[in-house]
């Protein structure tokens, strides 16, 4: 899948990911479940992952994430 941003897109989709990745993180402090701290962990890294590849795209001026 290829999806084509502006430079404004991909700052605000970064600036929503990182939202994410900070709520994310008190989930998982205050999970109890092994499990579904566990699921919380594997979405972080995701989300993660997704937030690095944004950044090094909003870099440049054409974005494809």
């Amino acid at each position: 899948m290829l999806l084509e941003l502006s430079t404004l897109e991909a700052r605000e989709l970064k600036q929503s990911v990182e939202s994410s990745l900070r709520t994310l993180l008190e989930e998982i402090a205050h999970a109890d479940q092994r499990a579904y701290r566990d699921m919380l962990r594997e979405r972080y890294e995701r989300l993660d992952q997704l937030n690095r590849r944004i950044e090094v795209s909003v870099e440049g001026e054409s974005v494809y994430a």
